[in-house]
């Protein structure tokens, strides 16, 4: 379909008129009636109709004009996008990183960034590092903001991982809880409470750091969520580690207390060495372009995770 003769449709129904659309487009009165015509024998049906002051569409026409708009916005990101990659060699950067990282620290990157790059536009996704890295490796992703959560960060010659911060984990309790008021908790006082926990990395996580405490963690209610793990908590069901990254969005009836010896995590972000093998999601970009945007994100994830380490 003619995005030409879209647009004179378009304008024809703006402006009510095929003469007053052709002085808008600069073109003649004939040269629009023949696009209008082209349309109407492509489709089989009229899509205009005339009146006392000009014409209107039919119903045929203002189904093709709803799809026209949408059709004709496309084009015009289209055209910006293009011309974008020609100027500035790289439009879209593609990021993953574990959820409590995206919560806490992306926005953070992403201010940072879009002062330097601000013609870059950046797509996040969520997922955990077993899942990300691969994604990674295969030019799904430009950058990985990754954990070393067990089963652990793998050696892998085709990465390169750039350290942003250690992070240690915080105890949230319900606010009835008998440590609730204390202004830190040694790990070893939790031995006899149950646990709430969301998924396996975190729960091997706990532990291990339970396990050097001196005690065994009973996890009696494995949620599958973040969401459920705060609510479990809330209601007084168990006790809960959370990335310190997170207390920013935990829900306000918990009591949330530092630990004495936490376990702490680091938090890294992964990019590629190598240019993804031919089919691969990004072998068709410009890799020097590409790198250098993914160089400039992973600095402004190392600025932003800086108010972290104080």
């Amino acid at each position: 379909m003619d995005v030409l003769a879209l647009r004179t449709l378009q304008e024809i129904c703006r402006t009510g008129s095929i003469s007053a659309a052709a002085q808008v487009l600069g073109y003649s009165q004939s040269a629009l009636s023949r696009q209008i015509a082209g349309l109407e024998a492509r489709l089989g049906v009229p899509l205009l109709e005339r009146h006392a002051r000009g014409v209107r569409p039919t119903p045929a026409g203002s189904v093709l004009l709803d799809h026209a708009a949408v059709i004709l916005q496309r084009v015009e990101r289209a055209e910006r996008d293009v011309a974008a990659s020609h100027t500035h060699a790289v439009s879209r950067l593609q990021v993953g990183a574990v959820p409590s990282v995206a919560a806490g620290l992306l926005p953070r990157a992403l201010t940072a960034f879009g002062g330097d790059s601000p013609n870059v536009r950046v797509g996040f996704v969520e997922g955990m590092t077993p899942g990300l890295l691969p994604r990674l490796r295969d030019g799904e992703l430009d950058v990985a903001v990754v954990t070393d959560y067990p089963p652990g960060l793998p050696a892998d010659a085709g990465l390169a991982m750039t350290h942003l911060l250690d992070e240690p984990s915080v105890c949230i309790l319900p606010p009835t809880h008998r440590l609730a008021a204390r202004d830190a908790v040694d790990l070893a006082e939790l031995a006899e409470d149950t646990w709430v926990e969301d998924y396996a990395g975190a729960a091997s996580m706990l532990a291990a750091a339970c396990a050097r405490a001196g005690f065994t963690p009973r996890i009696d209610i494995e949620c599958g969520s973040w969401l459920g793990k705060q609510a479990f908590v809330a209601e007084g069901h168990g006790v809960a580690l959370a990335p310190r990254l997170l207390v920013p969005s935990l829900r306000p009836d918990l009591a949330v207390r530092p630990l004495t010896d936490p376990p702490t995590r680091s938090i890294y972000a992964a990019r590629r060495t190598a240019t993804p093998g031919r089919g691969q999601a990004q072998a068709q970009r410009p890799p020097q372009a590409q790198g250098q945007a993914a160089d400039a994100f992973i600095r402004a994830l190392v600025r932003a995770g800086r108010p972290d380490t104080d």
